[in-house]
């Protein structure tokens, strides 16, 4: 099984909202989603983990959808800072479990994989929370039994990168909750994240992690512990496949796109 992770496509219909987006997004999005779709053996699923848009407007949504189009496997989108909560459900109600209203976590079967999806938005803040409802949703699934991987899907990062700028704009509530809940499950756990808009790949509470970089700006990589943010940087772009075999074995490749 081969599952692409993906984040922070940030793309906009009409005028983007963060002065640091390229404003050629929809292009660097459709530029990625061409490789997603060109790869071969064909890909059994894509997780995108948030800010998926720049604003959230129906009208971002249905772009964003228009973009997705060439990919012939299911994908599975998270929200993130820069999403709204009611436009992403009329938008992927249709082809994700969203529950009818309040947070937008779901759980998803895909073979013998289960992606766990986690709401991490705060509307109108940058920082995630878990709040006790949310980490009751996912204390509850995590303790189920699993007999094979489980993906948890989440836009801010539950651990720390090095940088700190962007370490203060995390995962800034639910992080040691959750922490305990993927030390203590009995399936083999595995953390998709986004937002820090670099790729990053940890260790945390014994479980993989990993954070997806972005076609719509790169941040520079300086783990000197300064408290501003680095400045933009025009590496390649990159994003993950992870590759699943019959006897549990993962192999995890980077896969580059000229952006």
């Amino acid at each position: 099984m081969l599952i692409a992770h993906v984040s922070d496509f940030h793309v906009f219909a009409d005028r983007k909202e963060t002065r640091l987006v390229r404003d050629d997004a929809e292009a660097a999005a459709r530029k990625v989603v061409a490789d997603l779709a060109a790869f071969r053996p064909g890909l059994d699923g894509v997780v995108l983990t948030g800010d998926l848009t720049d604003g959230g407007s129906d009208a971002d949504y249905a772009l964003l959808k228009d973009i997705l189009a060439p990919l012939a496997c299911p994908v599975f989108v998270v929200p993130g800072n820069h999403d709204k909560r009611v436009t992403l459900r009329a938008a992927f109600g249709d082809r994700l479990p969203f529950a009818p209203e309040g947070f937008l976590h779901y759980e998803a079967r895909l073979g013998h994989l289960r992606i766990l999806a986690l709401d991490t938005l705060v509307e109108g803040r940058g920082e995630g929370r878990l709040c006790a409802e949310r980490q009751a949703w996912a204390a509850a699934r995590l303790a189920e039994p699993h007999d094979g991987p489980t993906l948890v899907a989440m836009h801010h990062p539950p651990f720390p990168t090095g940088i700190t700028a962007l370490d203060t704009a995390t995962l800034v509530e639910g992080a040691e909750a959750l922490g305990r809940m993927v030390r203590d499950a009995s399936s083999d756990i595995r953390i998709l994240c986004g937002h820090v808009h670099r790729p990053v790949q940890a260790s945390w509470n014994g479980r993989f992690a990993a954070i997806g970089g972005s076609p719509a700006f790169q941040i520079g990589l300086d783990l000197s512990g300064q408290a501003e943010e680095p400045g933009l940087v025009g590496e390649p772009y990159v994003y993950f496949i992870h590759r699943f075999d019959d006897r549990g074995d993962v192999a995890i490749h980077t896969r580059y796109v000229q952006i």
